[in-house]
């Protein structure tokens, strides 16, 4: 039987910005937890295991992300020397997930986020530091991920597409429109392709590595520089992966290195892109064959941001899931 934890293709943070949702989150259901290889729950890592035919997940996850606030003067007088800022505060992501088994080793998923923003304006001579806030749906994302390999290791190929959805026509109270940054969607197609690999040992610790390239699109204001990220994670089971209830300790790395976004004239935003590596430590907790959730909080260990640019100071994540 399969149990289901989440895969979040994060998306995150590169360069301390977040793809919107950063958005790229999917499932990574684990096999049978009796016997074979597949792979113990990740949080942060996508693992190669998936869904058997026919069967299908449903579940939820939340993802908070806390900006370190620039002070609005300083934020005000960046603006003004053309600096790319947008006075970000925090961000949360509500994913609404579906994932099913067209056969054992592909699998399909499709994710729904809603969005909501908080940031300060920093336009505004009258308005300046006042706080503004955005809520409406996000980009969907919809990705497959298939086994090729399961001998020794198992071995897959993950693929998504996104697609501009997402609101981006919101405006603050003054009437003016908010940034693309600030919107809840992109305005952009973008793609991604990947390789995942992972295995379990002696039914109690699992292991994950995994490499992924984002091509960004074009959006009406600007060109969005691609991502690559890179994982390596572990998780450490209490009890022997098969009972239930179980609790399973997650400690991941997460590597990311963002290309500067353009202007549609092509030139170079000074602000933004740059390499961001994450802690991430988390707990999953199987509550059943068919039920699990999890809690995870990612930490920079490193962000290296070109120009001005609020970085990141922590995330949350964390959801629920069922397998039917």
């Amino acid at each position: 039987m399969r149990s289901l934890s989440f895969l979040i293709l994060f998306v995150f943070s590169i360069s301390g910005k977040v793809l919107p949702c950063s958005s790229h989150v999917s499932f990574d259901p684990n096999s049978d937890h009796g016997e074979g290889i597949s792979s113990g729950a990740m949080i942060n890592s996508p693992t190669a295991s998936a869904l058997e035919k026919k069967h299908m997940a449903a579940g939820f996850i939340f993802n908070a992300q806390r900006y370190h606030k620039l002070d609005a003067r300083t934020a005000h007088r960046l603006h003004h020397d053309a600096h790319h800022v947008h006075g970000k505060n925090r961000e949360e992501f509500y994913h609404f997930n579906l994932a099913y088994g067209l056969f054992d080793d592909l699998q399909i998923d499709l994710d729904a986020p809603l969005v909501s923003k908080k940031s300060i304006d920093i336009e505004s001579h009258t308005r300046q530091g006042t706080q503004d806030s955005t809520t409406g749906f996000g980009d969907m994302r919809f990705g497959t991920k298939y086994r090729f390999w399961k001998k020794g290791i198992e071995a897959a190929f993950i693929s998504g597409i996104k697609f501009p959805s997402g609101k981006t026509s919101s405006k603050r109270e003054d009437g003016s429109k908010f940034e693309i940054e600030n919107q809840p969607g992109s305005g952009s197609w973008d793609a991604d392709f990947g390789l995942a690999l992972s295995r379990r040992f002696k039914n109690r610790v699992s292991a994950a590595t995994s490499f992924q390239y984002f091509l960004r699109g074009t959006s009406k204001t600007q060109d969005y520089g691609d991502i690559f990220r890179a994982s390596v994670g572990t998780s450490v089971a209490l009890r022997k992966l098969g009972n239930y209830p179980n609790v399973s300790l997650v400690s991941e790395l997460n590597q990311e290195w963002q290309n500067r976004d353009r202007e549609r004239d092509g030139t170079k935003l000074i602000d933004g892109g740059g390499t961001t590596l994450w802690y991430s430590p988390g707990i999953h907790v199987d509550l059943t064959k068919w039920s699990s959730a999890f809690f995870a909080m990612p930490i920079p260990l490193y962000q290296n941001i070109n120009g001005a640019h609020e970085a990141l100071r922590y995330q949350i994540l964390s959801g629920i899931s069922v397998v039917v």
